[in-house]
């Protein structure tokens, strides 16, 4: 009989509620780090090597992963090219470095509109799933 049992489907797995959070809890948190790379003033520093590098990678992950965000975001988040363009504005630390002020200003409001965004379709995730889980236990 056990032999028959039905073995958990991975693609449900994947696009569950619970995945779908956490990835896209993951993809804030990632979202957040990179905005450390220039949220301080970057024009009286000396940019290293390793720190355009770590930059890159930041970005690399970000934009490998922007796809997969939106899709499980799902229909609480619309912005993916929004996501996109801050990152093809970003092209490097040095390159943020010489920005004129109003473009910095934008590339801040950008990023902050954006992460107010993830916030939200993430709430909105919590609040399904919690609805979901709600049904799942047997009233008293």
């Amino acid at each position: 009989m056990a032999a028959f049992q039905r073995k958990p489907d991975p693609h449900r797995q994947l696009t569950s509620l619970e995945n779908r959070l956490a990835v896209c809890q993951q993809y804030t948190k990632l979202w957040h780090d990179y905005f450390r790379f220039f949220s301080e003033e970057l024009r009286d520093r000396r940019i290293t090597d390793q720190e355009e590098q770590a930059f890159f990678q930041m970005m690399y992950v970000l934009a490998s992963n922007q796809y997969r965000f939106v899709e499980l975001a799902g229909k609480y988040f619309k912005d993916g090219d929004g996501i996109l363009k801050v990152l093809t504005d970003t092209v490097s630390l040095q390159y943020i470095k010489e920005m004129s002020d109003a473009q910095y200003s934008q590339l801040l409001v950008d990023w902050h509109t954006i992460f107010i965004m993830m916030n939200k379709a993430i709430g909105k995730l919590k609040a399904e799933w919690q609805a979901e889980e709600a049904k799942k236990k047997p009233k008293k």
